[in-house]
């Protein structure tokens, strides 16, 4: 029995290899990623990041979908365990909230690729502002809703984050302030910032038992 969890995650890590290999080379053949060529490194970096939080969001709705794909798919269930409802409906929110920040990464990358006239900018960052309000609505009522387990967890991320997200910055910033290295964009610290918030905020939810 102790076993069985890891070779279920093996087995899910295979699949999910082969699906993407067999994906990308569908992609790669039918030129559907000719396109990346052009883009600059952030904004390979910006579609990559947003593809893997669409990705976690599609898996958190099939787990959340229902209870028998709760039981079968989420590796924090044991068999024999009462499965509370509300796990269930904040999974859902938690899909919709990760649904919603990959939307808002990807929008400025394909609106500043594909401009269609002069109002389009106004109009994308009144609608992404409309969407961050949504994601903050969202996230606070997880938050409230959420057990003591999963508001430890967000509050440890967090602090995890801002001090190395902090320390980080303070030391590229003092290095490019002596000339020792480029200055970066602000949408690349966003970037960095999403990027670190996401590992850590994983990390500290394994740590803690909540995907085992």
């Amino acid at each position: 029995m102790t076993d069985r969890p890891l070779r279920s995650r093996l087995f899910r890590m295979f699949v999910g290899a082969l699906v993407g290999m067999a994906l990308g080379g569908i992609a790669a053949a039918t030129g559907a990623l000719d396109w990346l060529k052009t883009l600059s490194g952030e904004d390979v970096a910006t579609t990559l990041l947003a593809v893997m939080l669409l990705f976690l969001a599609g898996f958190a709705a099939l787990v959340s979908s229902s209870q028998g794909a709760y039981r079968r798919i989420a590796e924090n269930y044991r068999e024999g365990d009462p499965l509370d409802t509300d796990v269930l409906r904040i999974t859902r929110i938690s899909a919709l909230i990760l649904l919603i920040s990959g939307a808002l990464l990807l929008a400025p990358v394909v609106a500043a690729r594909f401009p269609t006239g002069e109002q389009n900018p106004v109009v994308i960052a009144a609608a992404m502002g409309i969407l961050v309000l949504i994601v903050t609505w969202l996230s606070l009522r997880i938050l409230r809703s959420g057990d003591e387990l999963n508001r430890a967890a967000s509050a440890e991320g967090s602090v995890i984050s801002f001090w190395v997200l902090q320390i980080g910055l303070f030391l590229w910033a003092s290095l490019a302030k002596l000339g020792l290295v480029a200055e970066v964009s602000l949408w690349t610290l966003m970037l960095i910032a999403t990027a670190v918030h996401l590992v850590v905020s994983i990390g500290v939810a394994m740590r803690r038992g909540m995907f085992s």
